[in-house]
């Protein structure tokens, strides 16, 4: 029976009666039920985020690891006090009609894959960044995401920022002139990697599967967890690991879209012999149609001082000014002088000259939540749909 047919039968009425006596969030009909794919440091930690969005049901964890399987499920149940299922491969679950949606925390060959059979499964994805491995798989996200109609979030919580609108808009409104340059960066000390020894993987991990649209390799003791980000194989560096969320703010600050010239240069410069294969130190430069500008330099090895007394952030200058968008969600607007002039904190009002250091509050918990109001509305503009997070990611 269809909808019209339903409605005139009378069964809407009841329907409709029955919304109104639970609705809201946590109503059983608004219930969202997701998909935790990945559930190591990020994807553990987006899980907790999830949990805090009202109506959110974490229905599957799946890990090609049992360990970190077992100890999110154990959080799940803490938190919720049911206890989720569990699968080790991503596709058992999508083939569960009742799953609405799939978070995707994986390693970064992983993203582009899992977010492409979950579309073509009928599932909405929230893919952390960056949302492709190489610029093809960005396109054929693009390409997913247009054929299926589904809802399709990537993880650049900046979008969900409460105090980077009011100042985007203030240089829309001609706050700092025309902008023609952004600044972006990004410090941290990592430590070597070391030689890895090629080793049985843990019992509890499926290097098979782990491995999943990679070229395959035999384990070594040096990949897992997280130094998988230093190899080509299955990482793409600083670059891809923490460049998006700053390149992709400058983009939104200045209305860019894809550039005309790329430059690039760096190397392992701050520690050699060991198996990290990306630069540790990288400076790129993107010209756009314009006479427009952005820059990113990436430090991993050195120092975690970074500018402005932020470890990552932006600045963007125009012929009048500048904004500066920092790591703690906060903007603050300087005139040609250098001098402040206006600043917004993390609540989106103006802030008070301290705030530059108070913590992000909420910021990751409202981009899911953004992402799962989209699955209640069948809205595909989300925070970051696929072709902008394609746009920013290409540029890593």
């Amino acid at each position: 029976m269809n909808r019209r047919n339903f409605i005139k039968s009378g069964g809407g009425a009841f329907a409709i009666a029955a919304a109104g006596r639970a609705f809201g969030a946590n109503a059983p009909s608004n219930r969202v039920r997701l998909a935790m794919m990945g559930v190591g440091g990020r994807g553990f930690g987006a899980m907790g985020e999830a949990l805090q969005v009202p109506g959110v049901e974490i229905a599957v964890v799946v890990d090609v690891d049992s360990d970190r399987r077992e100890k999110a499920a154990a959080k799940v149940q803490t938190v919720t006090g049911r206890m989720p299922d569990f699968a080790k491969d991503v596709r058992e679950v999508l083939r569960d009609r009742d799953i609405d949606g799939v978070i995707c925390c994986t390693p970064d060959h992983w993203h582009a894959p899992a977010a492409w059979m979950a579309m073509n499964a009928g599932k909405a994805v929230y893919v952390e960044k960056p949302c492709s491995f190489c610029p093809r798989e960005g396109e054929i996200l693009v390409e997913t995401q247009r054929r299926t109609g589904q809802v399709f979030q990537m993880g650049n919580q900046r979008r969900a920022s409460l105090s980077y609108p009011k100042a985007i808009e203030a240089i829309r409104g001609g706050a700092i002139g025309e902008p023609r340059w952004a600044k972006c960066w990004y410090m941290s000390r990592r430590k070597p990697i070391g030689v890895g020894r090629e080793t049985p993987p843990p019992r509890s991990l499926d290097w098979e599967l782990w491995q999943g649209p990679a070229p395959r390799t035999a384990f070594r003791d040096n990949v897992v967890p997280y130094k998988w980000h230093w190899f080509r194989r299955w990482g793409t560096g600083e670059a891809g690991n923490n460049a998006p969320h700053f390149l992709d703010v400058a983009r939104w600050a200045m209305g860019l879209g894809f550039p005309e010239r790329v430059t690039a240069g760096g190397g392992r410069l701050f520690y050699s012999g060991d198996d990290w294969a990306w630069p540790d130190t990288m400076n790129v430069t993107y010209e756009f149609p314009g006479r427009k500008c952005v820059t990113w330099e990436g430090v991993s090895c050195v120092s975690s001082r970074g500018y402005e007394g932020s470890t990552t952030g932006c600045m963007v200058y125009g012929l009048k000014g500048s904004v500066m968008f920092t790591a703690r969600d906060t903007a603050v607007l300087f005139d040609e002088n250098g001098k402040e002039v206006r600043r917004w904190d993390s609540d989106g009002a103006e802030a008070t000259p301290d705030s530059l250091t108070t913590p992000v509050s909420g910021l990751s918990v409202r981009h899911i939540g953004r992402f799962v109001d989209c699955i209640r509305s069948r809205d595909v503009n989300t925070n970051a749909p696929a072709s902008e997070a394609h746009a920013t990611t290409l540029l890593a």
